[in-house]
């Protein structure tokens, strides 16, 4: 079987997990020989080249907004290359249309996966959109998107992350399309090092993602008032709220055992889950997966999260899901996470590697392209 995966962005062009994702994805599929992988990204105008000895096209720089021009551009440049896949799979969401008018083209089958809502408006999701975001879905994305809709529903199966990714597409235009959750497989290269706490009185909070009003980092913040003077809380990442979050912090009475890390390289995220107790993921919208829950699972730490999109469904232990948007509902999971941090910590470790180990994840995906390659299976 010839799979082209077609993606924005991939290694070492990225800009976030989606990314780590796409590649983890294609390099199982090579290594076992289940498909002979053909990667077409549109990031740099490089040409061909190889990852991991997989080939990857990069075909050019294009252009985020108006979704129908990327969309238009990438279409015209698969066709020129005269591609030949049997199945293509359309990764990291803002080229989906152009995968599915191609696969028609083609008359070759398409799967998608699921991880973001770039077609839907974003209060919709409980995202505050930009200015810029504001007036492109107040006019552009408004006459776009039931062109752009028709060309994803040429996609023969969707791969959302999580069931809560389902829900949101089928309440948005996709109600009879054909859906099957696989979720994100856990980095076996993640080399979380030893724990070497220094003083085992205090209790160390971390936070690690991009620093926006969705990901309601503010609320946990402000549940640090709620939470006795031992605990302390490290914030990773960069985004828009960073000076907002940094004024919060400034006039939060618990400042003093805060403190915002900004961007690190990856092996001090790595440093930093061996350094921190319990892993708190505070979002506020429904957020198609969290691959840091993964990586913090896997790290042995217990993860406190909102009850609500990808990650309620990935956190096993119930009582630690609170209300979103809620500080003294998350100081209260911390509190419960904090007293059993050992023993959730390696339910934790245990639980991701029976859930979302390659060896379980990329059977998934290998029956979802069976399927549609041959629907009489």
């Amino acid at each position: 079987m010839k799979l082209g995966l077609v993606t924005p962005r991939y290694p070492p062009t990225h800009a976030g997990g989606g990314e780590i994702s796409a590649r983890l994805l294609v390099e199982e599929i090579h290594n076992r020989g289940i498909a002979d992988v053909t990667v077409y990204s549109f990031d740099s105008n490089e040409g061909k080249d190889e990852v991991g000895g997989i080939p990857v096209f990069r075909l050019g720089n294009i252009p985020q907004y108006p979704y129908t021009l990327p969309n238009e551009i990438v279409f015209r440049k698969l066709r020129e290359e005269g591609i030949t896949p049997d199945l293509l799979h359309a990764y990291n969401m803002h080229l989906h249309p152009a995968v599915g008018r191609l696969s028609e083209h083609l008359n070759v089958p398409a799967v998608a996966t699921l991880n973001a809502y770039p077609l839907i408006n974003w209060t919709d999701v409980g995202v505050t959109p930009s200015l810029k975001r504001r007036v492109y879905e107040s006019t552009f994305l408004r006459f776009e998107r039931p062109r752009l809709k028709r060309q994803m529903r040429q996609i023969d199966l969707f791969l959302p992350l999580s069931s809560a990714v389902e829900r949101v597409y089928r309440d948005h235009g996709f109600a009879d399309s054909d859906f099957e959750v696989v979720p994100n497989m856990l980095d076996e290269s993640l080399d979380v090092p030893e724990k070497t706490h220094g003083d085992k009185d205090r209790t160390r909070l971390l936070y690690v993602g991009y620093l926006r009003d969705s990901k309601g980092v503010c609320h946990l913040i402000d549940a640090m008032e709620h939470l006795p003077e031992t605990f302390e809380l490290t914030i990773v990442g960069g985004g828009p709220e960073e000076d907002f979050l940094q004024n919060r912090v400034l006039n939060s009475d618990a400042a003093s055992r805060i403190g915002l890390a900004g961007e690190v390289p990856y092996d001090r995220v790595e440093r930093a889950y061996a350094d921190a107790d319990v892993f708190v993921h505070p979002g506020v919208w429904p957020e198609p997966f969290g691959r840091t829950i993964l990586e913090a699972m896997q790290a042995g730490l217990p993860v406190v999260a909102t009850n609500i999109g990808g990650p309620a469904e990935t956190v096993p232990q119930r009582e630690l899901l609170c209300e979103p948007g809620n500080p003294t509902s998350l100081a209260k999971a911390v509190k419960r996470a904090a007293a059993q941090a050992d023993e959730i910590g390696a339910q934790n470790r245990e639980f991701v590697r029976e859930h979302y180990h390659p060896d379980v994840v990329v059977p998934q995906f290998e029956a979802a392209y069976k399927g549609v390659l041959d629907p009489t299976r």
